[in-house]
């Protein structure tokens, strides 16, 4: 993971400067359900949707993981909605400086800097753990699984939010531009994933496209499109250049149909854990 460790060390501070995020400290994509009004609301959307699947989860919740959490502004999300005596945490590569996340560190807040393939070896047992736009980075997708098998205890809760490709045909240019371009060789077919996850004790129980609610094809979209021919050359030794190059590459995929951005939920098995803590 020290590529994407990188990546974002070299890149978070131009991704909230350029941006459109309102000064909301996240940076994964803005949904936009009806009645949505502001970039603020629609980036509080997926958060939201994590914290109404925790409160219906139908077991007691005591410790809540978000795995790869960013600059935080989901646990401080989750604060806000759940109850005073579930414990928030979060592991994070490290790249928020400290600034950036004192809205949030509390004592009933976390973070800590680690890897989430390792989650079990640094956080006790969990009843909820989620991951919005972080899952997509890992280079092991069994891993991730096997660890969050071991964290979460017997129906626990693994919420994912991410892209997963439609198909297990041929990638295209643009969906290996994407992977390539923005470090997420974790986009995997959705049926690919769900087998892995089998694998390691959990069930899908939820499946939600939330492709419907992006809102593709922007002004400034558009803008970096019709461009690409200026400044593409630049992602040879930029990773700026890069990130702009993989986000108009997602957008192409989600467009085609090629993935789409969905809020998945799995149980795991009232059995024993994936091997050992």
């Amino acid at each position: 993971m020290n590529r994407v460790t990188r990546y974002y060390v070299r890149n978070t501070q131009k991704f909230l400067r350029f941006g459109e995020n309102d000064a909301y400290p996240a940076i994964h994509i803005a949904l936009w359900p009806a009645g949505t009004e502001t970039v603020e609301a629609a980036l509080a959307v997926a958060h939201a949707l994590i914290a109404d699947a925790i409160e219906d989860h139908p077991g007691r919740v005591r410790r809540v993981v978000d795995l790869g959490c960013g600059m935080g502004a989901a646990l401080h999300h989750m604060a806000e909605r759940l109850d005073a005596d579930v414990v928030l945490e979060g592991l994070t590569l490290g790249t928020p400086p400290p600034r950036l996340t004192a809205h949030i560190q509390s004592g009933r807040v976390r973070i800590q800097q680690a890897d989430f393939h390792q989650a079990h070896a640094v956080i006790d047992s969990s009843s909820v753990a989620f991951s919005i736009e972080a899952m997509a980075h890992s280079d092991d997708v069994e891993a991730f699984f096997r660890s969050a098998s071991r964290l979460l205890e017997p129906g626990g809760a693994l919420m994912i939010m991410d892209d997963f490709a439609a198909s297990e045909a041929v990638p295209s240019r643009w969906l290996r531009t994407y992977r390539a371009h923005w470090l997420v060789p974790g986009v995997r077919p959705l049926c690919e994933v769900e087998r892995i996850a089998a694998r390691h004790g959990f069930e899908m129980v939820g499946n939600q496209d939330l492709t419907p609610w992006i809102r593709l094809g922007r002004p400034r979209d558009r803008l970096l499109r019709w461009t690409r021919p200026l400044w593409g050359w630049l992602c040879r030794w930029s990773d700026y250049a890069k990130s702009l190059s993989g986000g108009d590459a997602r957008q192409r995929c989600l467009e085609a149909g090629e993935t789409h951005f969905r809020f998945v939920q799995f149980r795991r098995s009232e059995g024993e854990a994936d091997g050992p803590r």
